[in-house]
């Protein structure tokens, strides 16, 4: 695989790069990766890295099959035909690569952006559970009705464990359009005016999701968007990001999951109630289907911000 990421990552000199990513079919793990100048210097240096220094614990050696994605088929075969001792080259088959090797050529351009990358990041089905939700939220505006001094305190059972948390629809007061979601006690949603040098504002476990101009967020999420079936014409895309000890970073596993039911928990509660009342009344409730068949089943009550 190959990407331009020349809006992504900055080399003295060189006006464009180009990074080029070989996996192992078996494992998934990277066995040669590489940035250049040009797409045939990138796979250069990626196919030597792949057969003779693979990544973590995978050996060294040729190849048996080769997939290549679509139009590189040639130019890895005549890098492959380079090498010595390599007189017969397996047959190289173009395929348009699966959602997974995108996400890890994602993740590889992020953290040469200095993104700081989960050790855990989502599945293929784990993002499509997200979009989708999104998407429904973003179709639905809950912030023309929702303002951002409401907080939705939402239970959540998963896998048997419960987790409470509160979330805050942005956008209402003319913010950037979104949901927040926090551990503890909320604190001001105003992630469009925060000044990035200034320290995270925000409690660890904080997680959010923004709705932003698709030529304001970096190339690889809007692209991402786009395969998980984001409508190519949408006037907002969203972003995700999470909160740890040593402040932003992109989601995990846990992170998305979370951010599902708690976006499933609030489109439900907006549906049944249309309009914030000051009181809260009884609890929304409901279940959202999960990946490996299980579910989450959430409990939401809206509440309005003291003071």
């Amino acid at each position: 695989m190959s990407r331009d990421v020349s809006h992504a990552v900055r080399v003295h000199d060189q006006p464009v790069v180009f990074a080029a990513l070989i996996l192992d079919v078996d494992t998934g793990l990277i066995r040669g990766l590489s940035v250049a100048e040009d797409i045939g210097e990138a796979l250069t240096q990626a196919v030597e890295a792949a057969l003779t220094k693979p990544a973590g614990s995978l050996p060294p050696g040729r190849p048996v099959r080769i997939l290549a994605a679509v139009g590189l088929g040639n130019l890895v075969a005549a890098k492959l035909g380079q090498r010595p001792g390599l007189d017969l080259i397996p047959a190289i088959d173009e395929i348009v690569p699966a959602a997974e090797a995108e996400d890890i050529f994602d993740a590889f351009v992020g953290s040469m952006s200095g993104r700081r990358q989960p050790s855990d990041p989502p599945s293929p089905a784990d993002w499509k559970g997200l979009f989708d939700q999104v998407q429904i939220y973003t179709e639905a505006t809950p912030w023309r009705r929702w303002a951002d001094d409401i907080d939705f305190v939402v239970d959540v059972v998963f896998d048997g464990e419960r987790r409470q948390v509160k979330a805050v629809v942005m956008g209402n007061a003319g913010i950037q359009p979104g949901l927040a979601i926090f551990p503890g006690e909320v604190v001001e949603a105003d992630l469009e005016h925060r000044d990035p040098g200034a320290p995270w504002p925000f409690k660890t476990e904080t997680l959010a999701c923004t709705l932003d101009d698709p030529d304001s967020v970096p190339l690889e999420f809007r692209d991402r968007a786009i395969r998980y079936r984001w409508p190519r014409t949408a006037h907002l895309v969203p972003s995700f990001f999470g909160i740890d000890e040593n402040g932003g970073r992109e989601i995990s596993t846990a992170d998305a999951r979370l951010l599902t039911v708690v976006t499933a928990a609030v489109l439900s509660h907006d549906r049944r109630l249309r309009r914030p009342s000051p009181r809260a009344g009884t609890p929304t409730e409901g279940h959202v289907a999960m990946p490996d068949s299980r579910s989450a089943h959430y409990s939401v009550l809206h509440q309005e911000r003291p003071g």
